[in-house]
């Protein structure tokens, strides 16, 4: 379940980035609702607080999730969640920082391969090419179906100017 919610959560992030529709209008899965059994308040909390907009508080939010409850099967999302927020208000130090506790923490986590693609990237945007490409091309290779793949292997084309 953890995984579908997690899958369709992904497409909807690239469609409200990309502002084009992914997933079919018909049947179409409700994204994560935080009051589910399976889901702690307080990292449902921090997921509302992403949703509206309050970076600063969810990424607090999902920071004391992770140190409360490190072995939850949400606890590499909420790392990866805080590196999107702190991307966002431009703080790329700490949403690298956040992706690499979420490589380091959760080596098997279902979101390893977003975290290490959009490390590869963070990196190449501050001009570190080659471990950028590096990262990169080890996620093509060991999870060529992850969602921004196609990204990334436009940003390896292009990375050299």
């Amino acid at each position: 379940e953890k995984v579908k919610v997690a899958r369709i959560q992904s497409l909807l992030e690239l469609e409200k980035a990309k502002g084009v529709s992914l997933l079919p209008s018909k049947g179409r899965l409700p994204r994560l609702k935080p009051g589910e059994s399976w889901v702690p308040p307080l990292y449902g909390r921090a997921y509302l607080q992403m949703e509206e907009g309050h970076l600063l508080s969810s990424i607090k939010g999902f920071g004391a999730f992770v140190a409360r409850y490190p072995q939850h099967p949400l606890a590499d999302d909420a790392l990866y969640y805080m590196a999107q927020e702190f991307q966002a208000l431009g703080r790329t130090p700490e949403a690298l920082a956040a992706l690499q506790d979420l490589v380091r923490m959760y080596p098997q986590g279902d979101r390893i391969s977003q975290a290490r693609l959009k490390m590869g990237l963070i990196l190449m945007a501050q001009g570190r090419i080659k471990e950028g490409e590096k990262m990169i091309r080890e996620v093509l290779e060991r999870f060529p179906y992850t969602l921004g793949v196609q990204e990334a292997k436009v940003s390896l084309k292009g990375g050299r100017r």
